[in-house]
């Protein structure tokens, strides 16, 4: 039932997400089929000396993008990478296998160590939007990465689920009124959020879930990392603060109101030079 209100809602209120979603095999939240299972990992091995790897967030997807979409965005421009996009099937935040076992985060890790060893580049960038975000300055920092670029990294779950935001999100009427499709993508992702997080401290317990920022500020050494966020999206606004006085973390407040900052920067024509930009500034 709530997989259905989820998938009717997004369709309502971002029919563009919803048909990508499903033009990716995308479209569900707790169903999928096997050819999913097995295609949790995807590899574009160009030769390159720089790797980026994408990790998507609860919508399965890449700023709102399937993979095919998402790699011509990056090669804009004559740049070339090799692309790794780690589709997080289960929903929820990469703590499960995509077979459904709960050692979802040493899964992860190991093929991602798998795949950098196989690639071999010398630059490997971790990127990804919302809980993919997350997954970036998680695994970046596990792996030994040299680069993390998030947008509007969903972490802790706790701001977008705790009771304070669910009101502030709900009842906020001017937004509603003004803004419907604002709204409604907050609403959405703070649903999908509340059900995410729900799910993992039935199965993980709370004090099992990823010390994500634990993990990448003692990391050594420490990838150095962009966070990109929406500056009037409330949570993703309160969550930029957890990075303040990090050294090497430079944020950067994106001028929306929308929780997928990635794709309004993709609207916008910007979102593929942010990337290249970011890469290239680090590595000169």
């Amino acid at each position: 039932m709530k997989e259905k209100i989820l998938r009717s809602l997004t369709r309502l209120f971002a029919p563009e997400l919803a048909a990508n979603m499903e033009r990716g095999g995308s479209g569900g939240i707790t169903e999928f089929g096997a050819n999913e299972v097995d295609q949790f990992m995807e590899v574009d091995d160009r030769g390159a000396d720089v790797t980026i790897f994408s990790f998507a967030g609860l919508a399965a997807l890449y700023a709102g993008l399937p993979s095919f979409e998402f790699k011509k965005l990056l090669r804009s421009g004559g740049k070339d990478y090799n692309l790794v996009f780690f589709r997080d099937i289960r929903r929820l935040c990469y703590h499960v296998t995509p077979t459904g076992e709960p050692e979802g985060l040493d899964f992860y890790e190991t093929a991602i160590r798998d795949v950098m060893k196989q690639l071999g580049s010398k630059h490997n960038v971790a990127m990804g939007v919302s809980v993919g975000g997350s997954a970036a300055l998680y695994f970046g920092a596990k792996c030994g990465m040299q680069q993390v670029i998030g947008f509007s990294p969903g972490y802790p779950l706790t701001v977008y689920c705790g009771g304070l935001n669910q009101l502030q999100t709900f009842f906020d009427i001017p937004r509603l009124v003004l803004r419907p499709k604002a709204y409604a993508e907050l609403a959405l992702v703070t649903l999908a959020t509340g059900w995410s997080y729900r799910q993992l401290c039935k199965m993980k317990g709370k004090k099992n879930l990823w010390p994500v920022l634990e993990t990448f500020t003692t990391a050594s050494p420490r990838p150095k990392a962009t966070i990109f966020y929406g500056q009037h999206c409330r949570p993703d606004a309160r969550q930029a603060t957890f990075f303040d006085g990090l050294e090497n973390v430079k944020k950067v407040p994106v001028p929306t109101v929308y929780h997928n900052c990635a794709g309004f920067l993709k609207q916008r024509g910007d979102l593929a030079n942010t990337i290249h930009n970011e890469i290239v500034n680090y590595r000169s």
